[in-house]
């Protein structure tokens, strides 16, 4: 697969079983994969492997997608855990009792909703994306108990301050962001998304970034509005920056941060929402904590 250096450096697994290739990052007694555009049946601009059933699809085929994605990763399709994401900043807190919301319609995700937590075993959370940035954050407690949380950051998401919200909440106690921190960030991943080479942003949302994060922000000379009066692209963005100052905010270690540095809009690997002009379909990261359903599970595959 393209990119090989970068994600082997990380430390990150390229895999492909039946056809289907992914990327993946696991711990102790975690995991997280990121699909590709490869292996699946849908056509025309959303072929092949689109996982997302909010781009007008034929619901048979994303079915098929995520069946096909789901058993070669291992992971139960139907217990998937899916958000139903607005660019917001609300995490839910989900565990056995959620199991298979969205994961068979849109109907059911979890409304409203931009991040997934849980310390249950065997709790697939699900996020999809075509440029955005999704980010897995781990948390360990007393007796060793994992919490994750898997988070989808758009460009309103990450100003509003989802990533450090989501680290924070991992690290408090019984979930509460107010609550006295009981636990420590042990490790977060930074998936596939738009890089700083491709994230242009007009002068008003540079800035933004700028105040907010630092360093993140490179303005370019020119700018202003074209023919139609809308603003064009005055520099660039690296979203990715923001996610590990959020991360680095809530008290991890930057060595403990995994960040595959691989951008939707450059490589032909992935859905680009940006690079495609809408016209697109969309990549998922499936985040869970190793338990009896996730091993039994990786043995049927």
């Amino acid at each position: 697969m393209e990119g090989g250096s970068p994600t082997q450096k990380a430390g990150v697994r390229e895999r492909e079983r039946d056809g289907v290739p992914w990327l993946e990052v696991a711990g102790d007694g975690w995991r997280v994969v990121f699909s590709t555009r490869e292996g699946g049946v849908s056509t025309g601009h959303r072929a092949s492997l689109n996982l997302g059933y909010s781009v007008g699809d034929d619901p048979e085929a994303v079915a098929e997608n995520r069946r096909r994605f789901t058993r070669a990763v291992g992971v139960g399709g139907a217990d998937l855990v899916v958000p139903g994401q607005v660019h917001g900043t609300h995490i839910a807190v989900v565990g056995p009792d959620e199991r298979g919301r969205g994961a068979s319609d849109r109907g059911t995700v979890i409304h409203d909703t931009d991040a997934l937590m849980t310390d249950q075993p065997g709790v697939p959370l699900v996020v999809t994306f075509a440029d955005c940035v999704p980010v897995l954050v781990v948390g360990r407690h007393h007796r060793r108990r994992t919490r994750i949380a898997l988070v989808h950051a758009g460009w309103r998401g990450m100003l509003a301050g989802i990533v450090h919200k989501a680290a924070l909440m991992v690290s408090a106690h019984e979930a509460a962001e107010t609550a006295a921190r009981e636990g420590d960030l042990v490790a977060a991943v930074i998936g596939p998304s738009i890089g700083p080479c491709c994230f242009t942003v007009d002068r008003g949302v540079g800035e933004k970034f700028a105040h907010t994060f630092p360093g993140t922000y490179a303005p370019a000379h020119g700018g202003g509005e074209d023919r139609r009066g809308r603003p064009t692209p005055s520099g660039r963005v690296d979203l990715w920056l923001a996610a590990e100052r959020q991360l680095t905010a809530a008290g991890l270690e930057p060595s403990h941060i995994v960040n595959l540095r691989l951008c939707t809009s450059c490589d032909p690997r992935f859905y680009s929402h940006r690079r495609d002009e809408g016209l697109t379909g969309r990549q998922a990261a499936i985040a869970w904590i190793e338990g009896e359903r996730a091993r039994e599970g990786r043995t049927r595959g």
